[in-house]
């Protein structure tokens, strides 16, 4: 046999006594369910949903309740004279609806009212519950002439909105005499975009888990201070063998080491910043422009220097010939800062190589997270800079079926972009700033930013690097194509042009909260990043940072 709904029952039990009071006027709880509906605003919308509520069946009356049920628990037992000093949004309609559903009345109040009109009104209905907004409750609890006001009826308050700071609830508490209960307030759209982006980020982070199976923190520190001791040796040998810094007790200019090991002009640079590498990490001493180095190296001491490199980067982190092209480009230093040999391409830094099957997987499924949750009303416009081809993890990710409705672009056309996906090549000021400049309103920014100091770049890279530029890595874009991102078997080639030519990379980087910063400051509200700190890739010294803008 059907039973009765709740809500319905509970409106019967009050007969003719109030349910709902608004401007003067009481409404019985048969009257609301008669269909007597009050003029304007939350009144109204009460008793429209008491009618709706009525004419559900008993299952679904039931599954609707739920939520009132856990509201009148809040309330507490009878007697409840709640007013409710709310616009007519959702969460004030449930407020009163449990209130009645509770055996109690509603004060419909104005939330625009003179303050001290909302005080009197408390006092003569001799109000019970009050629920307000946050800021609201504050400005009535310092009201200068609040102690005037008999509020001894009132138990509880609740109060919606943000976090509240300990001072405003004391002095509440101390001016009403009440007990305070803090409801969040319902998510506003910008909450709404960072929830949507940290869900976005937690799906990319567990997606690319499995690459980082098998290494550990230890390993991957373990490598990284051996290979920078065998390139600064590697470094260190080049000059010596020109008969320079190989005694702590004599001292040579900038001049004279690049004079005696025959550096060619273009090759300058280069070794200038070998210079400030060897000073930086205390192979070499400099006082007043003049480098003091230390006993001489041998072509043996620097063979063996590299070996422990080798063996932590061969359990796991890497193939041996992409850490062997950086001990060849060594053998080569000698050759090359003399022009004998001519400069050769930029190679990714060997960290790099190791953390793409990660980064590409982040990356991938961050801008496919991204994508699936995109509402707006034309297509999803992304731009990925520094993409040399048809095939990369940004492509894929668009591709996997169902396919996203996108506009993928590799050169920016003038417009604004809902995802920007790039790779830093310069300061965080400066890079970051040109880069959001490029996103509409609720745009997202995905940088691929170097935070750990590169040392094999002073190897590998191009001699015309200049000493502020970080890693221009257009190379990795190609290197995320073994990202794992599973491409839809019809997904067809999108045609670009080819992207500017790459800036050559340097050595140095910014720690990773620079570049938290330089998002903030261009007008991110929420930075997030990839990996988080603490996780082995993170060591590898680049991140996957995640932005929005409002």
């Amino acid at each position: 046999m059907p039973t009765t709904p709740a809500l319905v029952s509970a409106l019967r039990e009050l007969g003719d006594r109030p349910a709902v009071v608004a401007d003067g006027r009481a409404i019985s709880g048969i009257g609301l369910l008669l269909g007597v509906s009050p003029p304007g605003g939350l009144p109204r919308i009460l008793a429209e949903r008491v009618a709706a509520h009525a004419a559900l069946p008993p299952s679904a009356a039931r599954t609707a309740e739920q939520r009132l049920q856990h509201w009148a628990g809040v309330l507490g037992p009878p007697p409840i004279r709640h007013t409710v000093l709310h616009p007519a949004t959702d969460l004030a309609v449930e407020l009163a609806l449990a209130t009645l559903l509770a055996g109690g009345t509603v004060h419909c109040g104005d939330p625009q009212q003179d303050p001290d009109q909302q005080l009197a009104a408390l006092a003569a209905d001799a109000t019970t519950h009050l629920s307000l907004p946050s800021a609201l409750l504050w400005r009535l609890s310092r009201r200068p002439g609040l102690a005037t006001h008999d509020l001894g009826a009132l138990r509880l308050v609740l109060h919606v909105g943000p976090e509240p700071q300990q001072e405003d609830v004391y002095a509440a508490v101390d001016a009403l005499g009440a007990v305070l209960a803090h409801v969040r307030a319902p998510h506003t759209h910008a909450e709404a975009a960072d929830h949507r982006l940290r869900a976005a980020v937690d799906a990319a982070s567990a997606t690319a888990w499995k690459h980082t199976i098998g290494v550990t923190a230890e390993q991957v520190q373990a490598f990284g201070a051996h290979l920078d001791q065998a390139v600064l040796a590697s470094l260190l040998l080049t000059l010596q063998q020109s008969g320079v810094l190989t005694d702590p007790g004599r001292g040579h200019t900038e001049a004279e080491v690049l004079a005696a090991a025959l550096v060619t002009p273009a090759q300058r640079p280069r070794v200038g910043r070998w210079l400030d590498a060897l000073t930086r990490h205390g192979l070499i001493t400099r006082h007043e422009g003049v480098h003091h180095g230390r006993t001489e190296l041998t072509a043996a001491e620097v063979r063996e220097a590299w070996r422990p490199a080798v063996e932590a980067w061969t359990d796991g982190l890497g193939p041996l010939a992409a850490l062997d092209r950086v001990r060849r480009g060594a053998l080569r230093l000698p050759r090359l800062i003399t022009g004998e040999d001519a400069p050769r391409p930029a190679a990714t830094p060997i960290r790099w190589t190791a953390a793409r099957g990660y980064l590409g997987a982040a990356l991938g499924a961050l801008v496919r997270g991204l994508a699936e949750t995109h509402d707006g009303p034309v297509p999803l416009r992304v731009l990925e800079l520094g993409h040399d081809g048809a095939d990369s993890a940004i492509t894929r990710a668009l591709a996997v079926r169902p396919r996203q409705h996108a506009d993928h672009h590799q050169l920016p056309d003038g417009g604004r972009y809902d995802i920007v996906v790039a790779t830093a090549t310069g300061r965080p000021d400066r890079a970051v700033q040109e880069l959001v400049d490029q996103l509409a309103p609720g745009g997202h920014l995905l940088l691929l930013a170097p935070t750990g100091e590169q040392l094999d770049l002073l190897i590998t890279g191009e001699a015309e690097a200049e000493a502020d530029v970080l890693p221009a890595l257009a190379s990795v874009a190609a290197a995320f194509r073994a990202s794992p991102v599973s491409p839809s078997p019809s997904a067809s080639p999108i045609s670009a042009t080819s992207p500017a030519s790459p800036i050559s990379p340097a050595a140095t980087a910014f720690a990773a909260e620079h570049w938290r910063a330089a998002l903030t400051a261009a007008g991110c509200p929420t930075v997030l990043a990839l990996p988080e700190d603490g996780h082995p890739m993170g060591l590898l010294g680049q991140r996957l940072f995640a932005a929005r803008i409002p």
